[in-house]
C-alpha cells in the first residue's frame, strides 16, 4: 500500500471513537499499519481499516497502568516486528477549580492525560531507538496554553505535556526520535455532543463553545487534528521536534 506511511507502523490510543479514531483510519488510508488502542472496544475502527484494505488490530489497554502500556508495545512489535510512530490521543476532560475539584479527581485526570504520556514514552521509546528513528506524538490541548475558568486539574495536565514533550524531544533527539504534541481547541467530537446534551440549551451550548474559537467561529473536526498528525508522523516533518503545533480556528489569536 502507498501513501505518506507506506511501511510505517503505528499505535494510537484513544482510536475508538474522536480524534484517535479519525487519525487511525487515516494513517491506514496513508499506508500506515495501525494498532488501534483504548479502553474501550476499538474493534470498529479496525474493522473499518480491514474492510478498506489495510492492516490492523486492535488492543484494549488502560494507559495509566504501566504493565498494559509496555504489553501495547510489546505486541506491535511482535506482530510488525517495529514501531515507528506512536500517537497518544487518548485523555479525559474535568472541571473545577483548586478548592471544588477532589484529591481523587485530580490524580484521576493527571494520571490519563500526563502520566499516561510518560508511560507511552517510556515503554515506546526504546524500541524506536533501537532503530534509530521514530516518531512520538502527544495530544496536549490550547487548555495547556491559556488557561480556562475552572479547568485547573485538566489545564495543568495539559500544560504538563507541553513540557513532557519538550524535554523528551531534547532527551531523544540525539537518538532519532522525534516528539512533538498537538493543541487542539474545541473539537467536535462524540464526547462534546454527549456532554451539550446534558445541557439545557444543546444547541446554545455548542454554538458558543464553536463562537469561542475567535477567528473561524467553528468546531473543529477531528478530521482536521488527524491531518496535523499525519504530517508529525509523516517523513515530512523530519526535522519538526519538541514543537507545540496549534489547531485552534483563532482561539488563542485573541
Amino acid at each position: 500500500m502507498s501513501g505518506r506511511l507506506a511501511g510505517k507502523v503505528a499505535v494510537i490510543t484513544g482510536a475508538a471513537s474522536g480524534m484517535g479514531r479519525a487519525s487511525a483510519l487515516l494513517f491506514a488510508k496513508e499506508g500506515a499499519k495501525v494498532v488501534a488502542a483504548d479502553l474501550a472496544n476499538a474493534g470498529k475502527t479496525t474493522d473499518e481499516i480491514q474492510k478498506g484494505g489495510g492492516q490492523s488490530f486492535a488492543v484494549k489497554v488502560d494507559v495509566t497502568r504501566a504493565q498494559e502500556v509496555k504489553a501495547m508495545v510489546d505486541s506491535t512489535v511482535e506482530r510488525y516486528g517495529r514501531l515507528d510512530v506512536l500517537f497518544c490521543c487518548a485523555g479525559r476532560v474535568s472541571f473545577g477549580n483548586v478548592v471544588t475539584v477532589s484529591e481523587e479527581e485530580w490524580d484521576n485526570v493527571m494520571d490519563t492525560n500526563l502520566k499516561s504520556m510518560f508511560l507511552c514514552a517510556k515503554y515506546a521509546i526504546p524500541k524506536m531507538v533501537e532503530r534509530g528513528v521514530g516518531s512520538l506524538i502527544n495530544m496536549s490541548s490550547v487548555s495547556g496554553l491559556v488557561a480556562g475558568v475552572d479547568e485547573a486539574a485538566y489545564d495543568a495536565s495539559k500544560a504538563g505535556i507541553i513540557l513532557l514533550t519538550k524535554a523528551t524531544a531534547l532527551d531523544f533527539g540525539p537518538k532519532g526520535v522525534r516528539v512533538n504534541c498537538i493543541c487542539p481547541s474545541s473539537t467536535d467530537t462524540p464526547y462534546l455532543r454527549n456532554y451539550a446534551k446534558l445541557t439545557p440549551d444543546p444547541k446554545k451550548f455548542l454554538d458558543e463553545t464553536a463562537n469561542q474559537n475567535a477567528a473561524l467561529k467553528r468546531l473543529i473536526q477531528p478530521e482536521e487534528v488527524a491531518q496535523m498528525a499525519l504530517y508529525l508522523a509523516s517523513d515530512e516533518s523530519s526535522a519538526v521536534t519538541g514543537t507545540a503545533m496549534v489547531i485552534d480556528a483563532g482561539y488563542t489569536a485573541l
